[in-house]
């Protein structure tokens, strides 16, 4: 296991971006502000890896992660996501620094990046009493197009390093997403992925893996 952290030039700033348990990230969202999704980013950038990158599917991203970032939190819905990471970034730039948190999940198959801005200054906290206030991206801070961007370079670091990896990968595991009935994971040198017709073939797929318990499946980090 690599759990690094990662710098990144986002444009006209510098950003670290450090794995962070699912507890010292609800820690953080009491003292944060949430930002809006990016729907419609999500379908581009679904589109560009579709064209540029079509073997980053499931099994291979998770892997990917696993490697890098070590096993999912807990900190995801397990019916309508099969993992979930979060991060710390800390952006810099000449004249000010900003901190963030962001949830990676993958949201009914799709890809997720909910990002928060946490407040660091009494004066902040005293500005933005509601907390559960959906915020637009601030441009002088973290801006809607430094957020394409980093979305991009992120999934496209998780392709590049599984495609360079992939042939020393060794690591066997499962997990399913019960909203999608898919399974997927990695055993006996391969990757594979199956997407079920139906709830009752997708379950009976869940309790053979279960009971025959020679695989991970659906590993989480121990209470975190």
């Amino acid at each position: 296991m690599i759990y690094r952290q990662i710098t990144i030039d986002i444009k006209n700033a510098v950003c670290v971006i450090a794995p962070i348990t699912a507890k010292e990230y609800c820690e953080f969202v009491p003292k944060s502000l949430p930002i809006f999704e990016n729907y419609s980013y999500y379908f581009l950038l679904d589109r560009q890896l579709k064209y540029k990158a079509p073997n980053i599917d499931h099994p291979r991203l998770y892997a990917a992660l696993k490697t890098l970032f070590g096993e999912s939190t807990t900190a995801y819905d397990d019916y309508k996501c099969s993992f979930g990471y979060q991060f710390l970034l800390k952006i810099k730039r000449k004249d000010k620094k900003s901190e963030y948190t962001l949830n990676f999940t993958d949201v009914k198959g799709g890809i997720s990046f909910m990002f928060r801005k946490i407040l660091t200054t009494s004066e902040e906290l005293e500005k933005h009493k509601d907390r559960n206030i959906l915020h637009e991206p601030m441009e002088n801070d973290f801006s809607k197009d430094e957020m394409e961007y980093f979305m991009t370079w992120f999934m496209f670091y998780l392709e590049g390093f599984m495609q360079s990896f992939e042939r020393r990968y060794n690591k066997e595991f499962a997990r399913s997403l019960d909203y999608c009935f898919m399974i997927y994971g990695y055993r006996d040198n391969r990757f594979f992925l199956y997407q079920y017709e139906n709830q009752d073939e997708f379950y009976a797929a869940k309790s053979r893996i279960l009971k025959r318990g020679d695989i991970p499946f659906n590993h989480v980090k121990a209470n975190l």
